[in-house]
């Protein structure tokens, strides 16, 4: 597996909380949930920027040691890492932990192993392209947005029990977290290498080329730009469209933290 590029850029004037990664037989994006909270509770600039840390050294530390087995089992087994690292920092009972999205892609030789949990996406360009997505939180978001709620609290209350349904529900997705009753849904896929031209992991404001923007029709137009143009050329466009009035796509966030790379066979 070779990593042909990647890029990572914040939304806005806060720091970026999605995190792209490659080590050895892993390759990675994170997508950090925005917090909710103005304090910390976690021994970082915010919570989420101490789980999405947390999870890359461990995705680093995994890749650099040559690790084969599966992407969900490697993803279920951090979490269990990260609930208990959260405990031995005391982490309050009662406060709603930190979370995010993730795609992770396993090198197992001649083929890969991948995973998604939340709302990133893997694609996969073989005979034809074929995409790891969801339009679950889509959905979630546009409703949410759509309720119109004025006040602030109400507002947080309610992002609040979203969040928690998607870490602790068992519903079809999930978002991963360190929850103690966190019920995490990987969703797979694998393949052979010889049968696969890229692989494409990104975070859902790399996405948004499709799902809000309208730039690109298919992923197989993302692909064949992200190769020819390169996905700093894509990272632009997406930028672009968020600066024209209305470009938030129906969204709390007018502009996303992007992370996106891009995965050939050796």
């Amino acid at each position: 597996m070779k990593l042909g590029e990647a890029v990572t850029s914040a939304g806005g004037m806060r720091a970026n909380e999605d995190r792209v990664g490659h080590r050895g037989t892993l390759a990675w994006v994170i997508d950090g949930a925005t917090d909710l909270y103005d304090d910390t509770a976690l021994p970082a600039g915010s919570d989420v920027q101490w789980l999405v840390d947390s999870i890359g050294e461990r995705l680093t530390r995994a890749g650099a040691d040559d690790y084969r087995g599966s992407a969900a089992a490697l993803l279920t087994s951090i979490a269990a890492d990260v609930a208990s690292e959260q405990a031995a920092l005391s982490f309050p009972a009662g406060r709603v932990p930190p979370a995010c999205s993730i795609a992770v892609c396993v090198d197992q030789g001649v083929g890969y192993d991948l995973a998604r949990i939340g709302d990133a996406t893997a694609v996969v360009d073989g005979v034809r392209p074929v995409a790891l997505s969801t339009g679950y939180f889509d959905r979630r978001e546009a409703a949410a947005v759509a309720t119109n709620e004025s006040e602030a609290d109400r507002v947080i209350a309610a992002m609040h029990q979203r969040r928690l349904h998607t870490m602790t529900s068992g519903d079809v997705e999930s978002v991963f977290s360190g929850h103690p009753n966190r019920q995490l849904r990987p969703h797979t896929a694998c393949g052979e290498w010889t049968h696969t031209d890229c692989i494409l992991l990104c975070t859902d404001g790399f996405a948004r080329l499709i799902t809000d923007y309208g730039i690109y029709r298919s992923w197989e137009q993302v692909i064949s730009d992200a190769r020819d143009r390169g996905l700093h050329y894509l990272e632009k466009l997406i930028r672009d469209a968020e600066s024209e009035p209305g470009g938030s796509g129906g969204r709390f966030k007018r502009a996303d933290d992007i992370a996106a790379l891009l995965l050939t066979a050796n």
